[in-house]
């Protein structure tokens, strides 16, 4: 069971990389609602279990257009989904 678990959405727009809906621990969810323009978005997650001290991070796409075909374009622009809460 974990006794932490916080994520951070991201989503690339032309303008670059924008946070999106958040949990933090202990605070709850914070819902924002995604850019209209968005053309892919990731979720950076942190857990942390019980039996282990040591924190797991990790980042995965969530989401990808099917109308943009720029999104390896951007992607290359702006570098990878920011890996952080």
């Amino acid at each position: 069971m974990a006794i932490r678990k916080e994520w951070t959405e991201w989503h690339l727009t032309p303008r670059g990389w924008e946070r999106g809906a958040s949990r933090v621990h202990g605070e709850g969810n914070t819902w924002v609602e995604e850019p209209t323009d968005r053309v892919v978005s990731f979720v950076y997650q942190e857990l942390q279990a019980e039996d282990s001290p040591e924190m797991k991070r990790w980042c995965e796409e969530t989401w990808r257009s099917k109308k943009a075909d720029n999104a390896d374009q951007l992607l290359k622009q702006y570098g990878p989904a920011p890996e952080k809460l």
